[in-house]
C-alpha cells in the first residue's frame, strides 16, 4: 500500500536512515525554528532523498514579511521539494488566526503551500511557551475561513480535545488533521495504546465526516524520543474501515497538500 506520512521531522541523514530502515514510504519534514531545536541538516537531508519533502518552519516572534521574502528564495529550486509551512503554535505563543500571520497564508494561497500548526500538549523534552489556548484548533477554523483557498492541518488533533478538533475537520474543508506524536515515550497515551485509541474513536464517531481529512503521520523523530511507527499502523488498522485506508494513508494527505502533484506521479 502506498503511503504518505504527513508529519515527521527526519532532520538529518541519520534520522532519514534510522527512518528508512523500518519503513519505505513518502514522508513530509517538519523543520524546527532554532529557538525550539536547531536542525541545520534538514533542507540538504530532504533534498538527499526523493521520497522526502519540506515545510519549513515558520518563526511567529519574527516579522512576516521578511521570511516571505527567505521562502521565496527556497520556493524557487525546486529540488527544496516545499510543499508547505509549519507554524508550532504552543511551542510558540501566538494563535492561528493572529494578523501578524496573514502575510504567510497570502504567500501560501499564491504558491498552493499547506500551512501545518502544532495544536495542544508540546513534547516532553522541547522548550516551549505553553500556549495551549493558542494553539487551538477553534483558532485555526478561523483562519480557515479567512482562506478558504489555503489548506491548514491541525496536527495533533487538537490534543487533548480530540472532538471538538473532529468537529471542525467535518465542517470545514480545508481543515486536515492526524494524530501524529500521540505515543511519545513516556506518555500516558503510549503506556495505553487501546485506552488511546478508544477516546480517538470516540471522537470520531461524534463526527464521522473528518475521515475525510485525517491523515496517516507519525511525528517520527528518535532525538525527541519519537521513534513509533507500528503504533500508528496499529491505531488506523483498529480505528477506520479498510475501504478508508487508501486515503488516510495516501489519498487524503495528496489532497491536503496540492504541491505534492508535482513531485508524486500517480
Amino acid at each position: 500500500m502506498k503511503k504518505i506520512d504527513c508529519h515527521t521531522h527526519i532532520i538529518s541523514k541519520e534520522v532519514r536512515d534510522e527512518y528508512f530502515a523500518k519503513t519505505d514510504n513518502y514522508a513530509i519534514v517538519m523543520q524546527f525554528p532554532d529557538s525550539i531545536m536547531k536542525n541545520p541538516e534538514c533542507v540538504e537531508t530532504v533534498r538527499s532523498d526523493p521520497r522526502l519533502f519540506l515545510c519549513p518552519a515558520v518563526d511567529m516572534n519574527a516579522p512576516a514579511d521578511s521570511q516571505v521574502k527567505a521562502l521565496r528564495a527556497m520556493i524557487a529550486d525546486p529540488e527544496n521539494k516545499i510543499v508547505g509551512l509549519k507554524i508550532y503554535t504552543s511551542y510558540q505563543r501566538g494563535a492561528a488566526d493572529d494578523e501578524k500571520l496573514f502575510p504567510i497564508y497570502d504567500f501560501c494561497a499564491e504558491e498552493r503551500l499547506s500551512v501545518t500548526f502544532h495544536t495542544g500538549i508540546c513534547s516532553l523534552v522541547l522548550p516551549s511557551d505553553q500556549d495551549l489556548e493558542g494553539s487551538g484548533a477553534n483558532h485555526i477554523a478561523k483562519a480557515a475561513e479567512k482562506f478558504p483557498t489555503v489548506n491548514f492541518i491541525a496536527a495533533h488533533m487538537d490534543d487533548p480535545y480530540y472532538e471538538r478538533c473532529t468537529e471542525i475537520m467535518a465542517t470545514h474543508d480545508n481543515v486536515w488533521s492526524d494524530f501524529c506524536g500521540i505515543y511519545e515515550t513516556g506518555a500516558k497515551e503510549c503506556e495505553d495504546i487501546d485506552g488511546t485509541i478508544g477516546i480517538f474513536r470516540k471522537a470520531i464517531a461524534a463526527n464521522p465526516g473528518c475521515i475525510r481529512r485525517m491523515m496517516y503521520g507519525t511525528d517520527f523523530c528518535p532525538p525527541i524520543n519519537l521513534s513509533q511507527i507500528e503504533e500508528y499502523d496499529y491505531s488506523i488498522e483498529k480505528l477506520f474501515d479498510k475501504e478508508d485506508f487508501d486515503d488516510i494513508y495516501f489519498g487524503n494527505a495528496m489532497r491536503a497538500f496540492p504541491r505534492l502533484a508535482d513531485y508524486i506521479k500517480l
